[in-house]
């Protein structure tokens, strides 16, 4: 249900409205951070398919170990040693959208929190960490997909 409503939250729904997209992933392998990837790997999907979207979706896994140390991107036995866990979802960097529109000035405009599923004791201090270290790791996913999408995108558009 959260993979769903988060691809319905960056879909345009009103552009085709008599139409139905479905996502369907089959999982190869699970070696940890499964929601970020089945997300990711989504959102990539649509994206290529030519689904009309708001902005793509970038999903990170966070997990604070008992000392308070935020790790990303948890593999399975990692998982297993977490005291608690964050799956964040942010919009992509607006240079990753349209390379042609200049930089806005105003960096807030690129933040933004768009689901965030938590599991565990953690305190607010350890969420708003994995938030800021989610968020800069999400720069480096946007600047990945953004390359691949460029790579995968005829030079007519």
């Amino acid at each position: 249900m959260t993979l769903k409503r988060t691809l319905q939250s960056i879909c345009l729904l009103t552009v085709h409205p008599n139409t139905t997209t479905s996502v369907i992933l089959q999982v190869m392998g699970d070696d940890g951070s499964l929601l970020p990837c089945a997300i990711n790997a989504s959102c990539a999907a649509l994206a290529f398919a030519g689904v009309p979207l708001k902005h793509l979706a970038v999903a990170i896994g966070c997990g604070v170990l008992e000392n308070g140390d935020v790790i990303l991107d948890t593999s399975k036995a990692e998982e297993q040693q977490l005291k608690s866990f964050a799956h964040l979802v942010f919009p992509n960097s607006s240079k990753s959208v349209d390379l042609k529109e200049p930089q806005q000035k105003d960096g807030d405009s690129e933040r933004g929190l768009i689901t965030s599923i938590t599991h565990g004791v953690m305190s607010e201090d350890d969420y708003f960490n994995c938030i800021e270290r989610g968020l800069a790791a999400s720069s480096r996913i946007s600047d990945f997909l953004r390359t691949t999408l460029q790579k995968h995108t005829p030079d007519y558009l």
